[in-house]
């Protein structure tokens, strides 16, 4: 059984109905890293109506949090916001109505793309409305309570006037920088002092905490958030996951001090890029938008459930992508064609399920290997349709639906991204116009045989990319020749070089004849 029907079983022993929330603060760009709040609280989703259970999905932005740090690519100028509310700041392009939105439009955007369905919530707003009163005001009633549970897993102890509270100023408009020491009905009083990162403004002054003139400290407000929304599940990042950590300390003030109960946690492991740790403010992101400018949705939520929550993930855009998109279509293969049974293979099917957008294809859909696709688009360039005839012609599209040709556009389109951005330089290639003097020059009499010979192969039969890329194989080797050495000259001929794509993908996206009169050309020159 896969991780995620477990957790929407144990829900459901729990009640009928869910509510499974994430959540990230909005400190940049939101980056794949991200994503597995979203993923998985949808996932969880699925699974639990899936098993005939209610269940809402939530997505909870804090942009009620403080700039700690000017995130890439904004410019320094931006210091001058430091400890300032995210939502309060201003856009770095026109266009957007604030730095929030800047930032996670094109997140929310891709939702829809990726499948997922959640309810959207700002944290600000929630303040602004009020809904989080109640709540605040319990907070300061019983701030001596709270204090002595992060007490005990705090090194040095909070001070005995602490409060839950942090105000907003309303004299620099920092939120960071202020320290609450006493409050009375709605206000809450404080003094703008300053912080590890930013000074005060020496400010002493009273916020309306009924009119979201400041928030609870993170420590209580997560657990406050699961008291107002009715959290039951929520995944997030290990970090909290800690003993004396954020999920550990709200699950004590939930139950002790909100009556409610702490949700289900799914702890999950960060996302690397390349090696390294992804991070908003350091400009290691990438991005919904440039995911699916490369790959399908489908492929990162199969990228995210393929594996355990807590198990580490890297992602490389580069070439470990092809193996991505091999593995993906393998998984997919393997789901239509039955398999021999057995909780592998179960397992497999499982994770094929979770990865669609929507729904399962009805039939095994026809897929353009990405390899084959990201030589393609180079020979055919920005001519599309004739890429169409042939992915045709070479047999990947036979009695195509409408949806198996917008699949095979949109592998095309991707393929031509993906080369351009993130291809080694050997992958990239422009095919000459003529045979290039240096291989008159250079050519051996054997590569010339072996050339001769696979011009006469091609003449005589069709070959898939696999079958010719064998085919040059075996050519070379009936001549004594290690294959590389053929191949070298293969890319020699039509490029100039000798480094190129896989050769069976190289000369399948060429047409027949144009490949055969070049092969001839070189054997005789």
């Amino acid at each position: 059984m896969h991780w995620v029907d477990e957790v929407a079983e144990e829900l459901l022993r729990r009640g009928r109905k869910q509510v499974i929330a994430s959540g990230i603060s909005i400190s940049g760009h939101i980056h794949i890293g991200h994503s597995n709040d979203v993923f998985i609280a949808d996932g969880v989703r699925r699974a639990v109506e899936e098993k005939g259970g209610e269940a809402e999905a939530l997505w909870y932005a804090d942009d009620f949090d403080p700039l700690r740090r000017v995130p890439w690519p904004l410019p320094p100028s931006y210091q001058r916001y430091l400890g300032m509310p995210y939502a309060h700041l201003p856009s770095p392009e026109e266009g957007f109505e604030n730095f929030v939105d800047y930032f996670s439009r094109g997140f929310l955007s891709s939702f829809r793309e990726f499948g997922l369905k959640l309810r959207v919530l700002f944290g600000s707003q929630v303040y602004k409305s009020g809904r989080m009163a109640p709540l605040i005001r319990l907070s300061l009633e019983r701030a001596g309570e709270i204090r002595e549970i992060l007490n005990r897993y705090r090194e040095k102890p909070l001070p005995e006037d602490w409060l839950p509270y942090d105000p907003l100023c309303e004299n620099c408009g920092r939120i960071s920088t202020t320290r609450a020491y006493d409050w009375s009905g709605p206000y809450v009083k404080y003094v703008c002092e300053g912080c590890s990162y930013v000074g005060g403004c020496g400010h002493e002054g009273k916020a309306d905490y009924t009119r979201g003139e400041g928030k609870l400290t993170w420590r209580v407000e997560w657990p406050a958030r699961w008291k107002l929304l009715g959290v039951t599940c929520e995944p997030f990042g290990k970090d909290h996951a800690v003993r004396g950590g954020s999920y550990e300390t709200g699950r004590l003030i939930v139950e002790r001090i909100f009556g409610g109960e702490a949700p289900y946690p799914i702890p999950y492991e960060w996302v690397s890029l390349r090696g390294e740790r992804m991070s908003s403010s350091r400009g290691v992101v990438f991005t919904l938008s440039q995911w699916l400018s490369i790959a399908e949705p489908e492929l990162l939520r199969y990228f995210i459930f393929r594996s355990k929550a807590m198990k580490s993930k890297s992602f490389d855009p580069g070439l470990p992508l092809l193996d991505l998109y091999d593995e993906y279509d393998a998984v997919e293969e393997l789901y239509f064609s039955g398999g021999e049974g057995g909780k592998r293979e179960e397992q497999k099917a499982r994770i094929y399920e979770l990865s669609q957008v929507s729904r399962v294809p009805e039939r095994k859909p026809q897929r353009v290997p990405f390899r084959f696709a990201a030589v393609l688009s180079q020979v055919v360039g920005g001519r599309e349709e004739r890429g169409m005839e042939i992915l045709r012609e070479r047999g990947f599209l036979v009695q195509p639906t409408e949806e198996d040709l917008e699949r095979a556009r949109g592998r095309l389109r991707r393929a031509g991204n993906w080369v351009r951005e993130y291809a080694p330089e050997w992958m990239r290639f422009r095919v000459l116009d003529s045979l290039p003097g240096e291989a008159r020059e250079r050519l051996t009499e054997a590569q010339r045989e072996a050339l001769s010979r696979l011009a006469s192969d091609l003449r005589e039969r069709e070959y898939d990319p696999v079958s010719l890329h064998n085919r040059v194989y075996e050519l070379a080797r009936e001549r004594g020749m290690d294959p590389p050495e053929l191949f070298r000259a293969i890319y020699l001929v039509f490029l100039g070089r000798e480094a190129g794509p896989r050769v069976g993908n190289f000369l399948s996206a060429m047409e027949r004849d144009f490949v055969v009169s070049r092969l001839t050309e070189a054997s005789r020159a």
